[in-house]
Parts: structure tokens; C-alpha cells; sequence
């Protein structure tokens, strides 16, 4: 399979767009039993480590402290904001129609969040501007993935944290039909190896760095040194 700058160039248009495949995903990270269900089968990993990853990053933050959700779709991790805490939270996306479903669901749950469009390549934060940026299920769709993991750890303040998750290159042979089917939708970008990004993660800076496969799904978290 070939790897290029110009499928990440298809894959930006595709979630700019709204792809229909950005709907599916909205509906299976909801939590209910059908969508539990698809998420096993397409990445043979339980949907609630996603969750519960999320949540224990959030669950960590103390009162007033900023957050990043990018790319947010249709606010996935909304749903695992703690009730008890108060957080300033953006959710941010390269596709307005992912950010228009965020607010619904920030109204519907009654969360008060800032929306931003905005490219992962050349982010509109300063840098260390949030304590925590969360980036789940998506390096892979990223069209430079290298550059993308330096802009989002830019947006870390020191000592504060990135968490995300991604599909990685070179993984078991059942879980690569995910790669042949997201190329064939034009949803995917060049994506990376496990050796690529922990590299990249070290380079931009991030310290105690953990990376945990789940099924296709890598998960991976770090602090920004000081």
C-alpha cells in the first residue's frame, strides 16, 4: 500500500466535507449496544477505553483549568465531561458540520463549550494555551501526522498533558483491512508506526510517555516538559 501527501490532501477534504463516515462514527462512539457492537468488530476494542481514557484525563484537572478536543467530531468526549468540575473547554474540528453537532450536544447536555475551526497543521492557540489537549481517534486521519503532533503538544502548557488515540501502521494483518477500507473512503491520511510516533512525541517535547494498543487502536499520553 502506498502512503502519501496526497491522500492526507483527500482526507482533509473528505472531513472538511462531512464525509457520511463522520456520521457513523458520531452514532458508534454513543454508547449504545449497537454501536459498542460495530466498534468491536471494525477495531476489535471495547469502546469504553475511550471513554474511561478521556474521563480520567479530564477527572485529573482542577477547577478553571483549559482543554482541547481536537478533532472534537460531534462531541464524543462532551459526553465524559466530569458534572462535578468546571472546565473552559474548546472543542475544535476542520469541519463545520462536526462543530455544528458539538454545540447540539453541548446544548442538549447543558455544557457551555467554544467551538474553533481549525487545522491541525497551523493551530489558532498560543502556544501552552491549554492544560490538557485531547486528540482521540486521530492521527491517522491526519494528512501530516508528524507536523500535526507538533502543533498539538505547541498547544500544551509545561508540565501539562496530550492524550489521543490513533490507528498505527504496521499492526496485526486482521486489523489492517481498517487501513484498506479508510483509504478506499478517503478518509485516511499517511499515518504512522508505533516507532515514527513515539519518536515524534519525544521530539515535540512530551515526557513519561505511555503508548497502549487496544485491538487497532493505539492510545498514548505524555506531559510536556518544563
Amino acid at each position: 500500500m502506498l502512503y502519501g501527501r496526497h491522500m492526507g490532501r483527500d482526507s482533509t477534504a473528505a472531513w472538511r466535507g462531512d464525509h457520511p463516515w463522520a456520521k457513523v462514527y458520531d452514532a458508534i462512539t454513543d454508547r449504545t449496544g449497537v454501536g459498542r457492537l460495530l466498534w468491536r468488530i471494525g477495531v476489535g476494542s471495547d469502546l469504553e477505553v475511550l471513554h474511561r481514557t478521556a474521563r480520567a484525563e479530564l477527572d485529573a484537572l482542577p477547577d478553571g483549568a483549559a482543554v482541547l478536543d481536537l478533532p472534537c467530531g460531534g462531541g464524543v468526549v462532551l459526553r465524559d465531561l466530569p458534572e462535578d468540575r468546571s472546565l473552559r473547554y474548546t472543542a475544535a474540528d476542520v469541519s463545520p458540520a462536526m462543530l455544528q453537532r458539538t454545540r447540539e450536544e453541548a446544548a442538549e447536555r447543558g455544557i457551555v463549550v467554544e467551538t474553533v475551526e481549525a487545522d491541525v497543521e497551523d493551530l489558532p492557540f498560543d502556544d501552552g494555551a491549554f492544560d490538557l489537549v485531547l486528540t482521540f481517534t486521530s492521527l491517522h486521519c491526519f494528512p501530516d501526522p508528524h507536523r500535526a503532533v507538533q502543533e498539538l503538544v505547541r498547544a500544551v502548557r509545561p508540565g501539562g498533558r496530550l492524550a489521543g488515540s490513533t490507528m498505527l501502521r504496521g499492526g496485526p494483518p486482521r486489523h489492517r483491512l481498517g487501513w484498506v477500507g479508510g483509504t478506499a473512503l478517503g478518509v485516511l491520511g499517511p499515518g504512522c508506526t508505533r516507532a515514527e510516533l513515539e519518536q515524534w512525541l519525544a521530539e515535540a517535547g512530551l515526557v513519561d510517555v505511555v503508548l497502549d494498543p487496544s485491538g487497532a487502536i493505539t492510545y498514548f499520553a505524555g506531559t510536556r516538559s518544563a
